[in-house]
């Protein structure tokens, strides 16, 4: 006699995000904690943990990290982010701006599976010794496309604008 148990199968990605309320969620990058607040009249905030970000909030900041993270510098995967200090330091050229375009796409579309990279445009400010990074991604499974992030690699490093 067998006993069928429909309970212990496994739930797919999907039937999981519904239950949820979200596909992916992510540690808040600048690790500001989260509140509970009770509806009962004066009641105090408790701490409830580090504030989550949800779905697209939750692929760009895992982005940012790529884009600002060194190889070698996440413990337990070395290969992690991309190295763009390698630019921070030469001449600013259109040559340069390709290969750093290059490198971007690449390192995006290797590390970040959950993005598809629509275009990768980086101009080279010869005066100011910086490049102008423009990304445009999709992310299809939140039906996210064309969506525009814009960055600056200068002396300071990657930064966001």
């Amino acid at each position: 006699m067998a006993i069928k148990l429909n309970i212990v199968k496994p739930q797919t990605t999907i039937e999981n995000a519904i239950t949820r309320g979200y596909l992916y969620k992510d540690v808040k990058f600048d690790l500001t904690p989260s509140f509970l607040q009770s509806k009962e009249l004066n009641s105090t905030r408790e701490t409830a943990d580090l504030d989550s970000l949800f779905n697209k909030d939750s692929v760009i900041n895992s982005l940012k990290n790529i884009l600002t993270t060194t190889p070698g510098e996440k413990l337990l995967n070395p290969l992690f982010g991309l190295d763009l200090r390698d630019y921070l330091f030469e001449v600013v050229n259109e040559n340069k701006a390709f290969f750093l375009g290059n490198a971007i796409y690449n390192g995006i579309t290797i590390q970040e599976p959950r993005i598809s990279v629509d275009l990768v445009e980086v101009i080279a400010v010869i005066d100011e010794m910086e490049y102008i990074i423009n990304l445009e991604l999709s992310i299809p499974e939140l039906q996210i496309y064309k969506l525009t992030l814009k960055g600056v690699l200068n002396i300071d490093g990657y930064n966001f604008v």
